[in-house]
């Protein structure tokens, strides 16, 4: 038997990798052992595969950026709980279908540690499903008019780890709103979250078409969820002039529906 043909048989069983490789792999090893250099291969075809499977997850969760807690900066916020987060690296409340809770103001590193974390767990063989609240009634509106809500909601609850961005920035009709309490009220059988909200706790159930549906949805979120208070300077004008505060009343914006796209 010759190379290429074994090289065909690896192919043949999908081991491309080891395929491509084979040959500068055998010439390493002349004088070993043969399971030397088959083992070698073989380590090589599984590291491929897995950061295959790494890139995949990551693909699928459509991240709107992949980031780092690594590349997080700690001395601009000093006051942000950083043994919480690095406990959270640890994805064990993955396992626990646990909550996590990023709470503060706009441009404080919620969303970038929210995403640090769904890129850990990617990479530690979790399917992640990413999603800005607004992009999550988008989705249940759209899959309502297609009549498939049951393969967006299989498609979550399949997934370990949730990221939902900006809760309780969009306001929800009554159907919709029933669907995001079914859906969180089943997810404590199936899956973990991170939600990130710069909003007061107070106003969430504004967002809510009555305050019945507003308690049980929220209550299902706080349910042994950790809780990260985000406080500090912000980081989108880290580097810039700092902006003047502006005097007078905050303007009054009109809460509103998303509506699906065609």
């Amino acid at each position: 038997m010759n190379i290429t043909t074994v090289q065909t048989q690896l192919r043949a069983l999908n081991l491309t990798t080891a395929a491509r490789e084979m040959e500068e792999v055998l010439g390493r090893h002349k004088t070993a052992a043969s399971i030397d250099w088959v083992g070698e291969l073989l380590t090589r075809e599984l590291d491929a595969r897995k950061q295959r499977g790494i890139q995949r997850r990551i693909d699928a969760a459509e991240f709107p950026e992949v980031t780092t807690v690594e590349g997080f900066d700690w001395k601009f916020n000093p006051k942000i709980d950083r043994a919480k987060i690095e406990e959270l690296t640890k994805l064990e409340f993955v396992d626990k279908h646990g909550i996590a809770l990023f709470l503060g103001e706009t441009g404080l590193g919620k969303t970038h540690l929210a995403l640090a974390l769904g890129v850990l767990a990617a990479k530690a063989g979790h399917r992640v499903y990413c999603a800005s609240t607004k992009k999550l009634i988008q989705q249940i509106q759209m899959a309502k008019t297609r009549n498939n809500l049951d393969a967006l909601f299989r498609r979550m609850l399949s997934s370990p780890l949730w990221l939902i961005d900006d809760w309780g920035v969009v306001s929800m009709e009554r159907q919709i709103a029933e669907e995001v309490f079914d859906l969180f009220d089943r997810r404590k059988h199936s899956s973990a979250m991170v939600l990130t909200s710069n909003r007061d706790i107070r106003e969430w159930g504004d967002v809510f078409p009555d305050p019945v549906l507003a308690n049980a949805t929220v209550d299902r979120i706080f349910d042994r969820a950790e809780i990260v208070v985000f406080q500090g300077k912000s980081y989108r004008l880290k580097g810039r002039i700092q902006l003047p505060n502006i005097i007078g009343a905050e303007p009054v914006r009109k809460k509103r529906s998303v509506k699906a796209e065609a």
